[in-house]
């Protein structure tokens, strides 16, 4: 199934702290224009763990609902958010 809202993207079964991490990042685009980075994601869910939130990122992007691009910081997004420069 491709997602091409937030709605669709909330019918994919993630754990709750997986659609936490995911409505982050979506709220963050929504309010900044760009990806949050692990720092921001930590500060808005209280999470002090980097290595989580990186590996729940991750997770979603394998999950289908997020994009970024490797060894580039703040380029997570939600995939129904277009953005040229981002594959």
């Amino acid at each position: 199934m491709k997602v091409k809202s937030c709605e669709q993207a909330l019918e994919v079964l993630m754990t709750e702290k997986q659609r936490t991490i995911f409505l982050c990042i979506d709220e963050f685009w929504k309010k900044m224009g760009y990806g949050p980075s692990i720092d921001d994601v930590m500060m808005l869910t209280g999470d002090r763990s980097r290595s989580n939130v990186s590996r729940v990122m991750h997770k979603l992007c394998d999950l289908g609902v997020c994009k970024m691009l490797a060894n580039s910081a703040r380029s997570i997004r939600p995939v129904y958010v277009n953005f040229r420069k981002l594959p």
